[in-house]
């Protein structure tokens, strides 16, 4: 009889009164917490874990299906199976702040720039920024990264001339209220946002890592100085499997 692979001999070993399903999620579940398998990660197929783990696939199944009661992998129709992410918590109020958020449940998160243009406003700006259809605003790209994932993409945009040279502040800055408060803005606050679900562009997809078919979150953000004068509008594509929104009524 021909010797039998080094990790089959190692699973059954390993067995003892547990079923082999038990064992190869318990294996799965400690290379996830060691790191091996990273959030947001596909992992292998069911016949290449099987070959693996040599097992059968209805083992494999048997075991994702635990680790999915564990919530510790989610399934994207078409694409596999992944180790799900870190969800963070995003409350939405007048003045939230994500990065300010993560720091207070330990997470890292920064907003990184990614570039900057000067366009003329559209129909849905002129109207959100209460200014004339001929004028012009600085449209501001940024990225929210957590834990070195990126969970969202924002297009920002601040009337000109007003803010002329915010781009550079947020650049060097990474912080909007400082950027405002180097400009004149002493304070501020969220006038409204609007939540809704779009389809992603090409390029936003591969950014946050999402099918073209998986829908995103949309939000529009509209912030105004103390006298209620808009000073930004934010269209941010949010990646769902590690963002939650939350909306408090106190």
């Amino acid at each position: 009889m021909a010797n039998l692979p080094s990790n089959e001999v190692t699973l059954h070993d390993r067995r003892g009164a547990s079923t082999l399903w038990r064992v190869v999620a318990e294996a799965i579940e400690q290379d996830i917490k060691a790191s091996r398998y990273k959030p947001g990660e596909r992992l292998p197929t069911e016949f290449e874990l099987a070959e693996k783990f040599s097992v059968h696939r209805n083992t494999i199944r048997r075991a994702m299906t635990v680790l999915r009661e564990r919530d510790l992998l989610r399934i994207e129709q078409g694409r596999g199976t992944f180790v799900k992410e870190r969800m963070v918590r995003h409350h939405l109020g007048p003045k939230t702040r994500l990065t300010a958020a993560l720091r207070d449940i330990e997470r890292v998160g920064e907003r990184r720039f990614v570039g900057s243009q000067r366009i003329r406003v559209t129909n849905d700006l002129a109207r959100d920024l209460r200014i004339p259809r001929n004028r012009f605003v600085r449209r501001v790209d940024t990225l929210t990264v957590v834990d070195n994932i990126v969970a969202a993409a924002a297009s920002s945009y601040f009337p000109l001339p007003r803010f002329e040279t915010i781009e550079t502040l947020i650049e060097q800055t990474g912080s909007f209220s400082e950027s405002w408060r180097r400009l004149g803005v002493a304070d501020y606050h969220r006038w409204e946002s609007r939540i809704s679900a779009i389809a992603l562009s090409r390029e936003d997809a591969e950014t946050l890592c999402m099918s073209r078919g998986q829908p995103a979150i949309f939000i529009t953000n509209i912030n105004v100085d103390l006298d209620d004068v808009p000073i930004v509008v934010s269209h941010t594509r949010i990646a769902p499997q590690h963002m939650q929104l939350v909306v408090r009524f106190d």
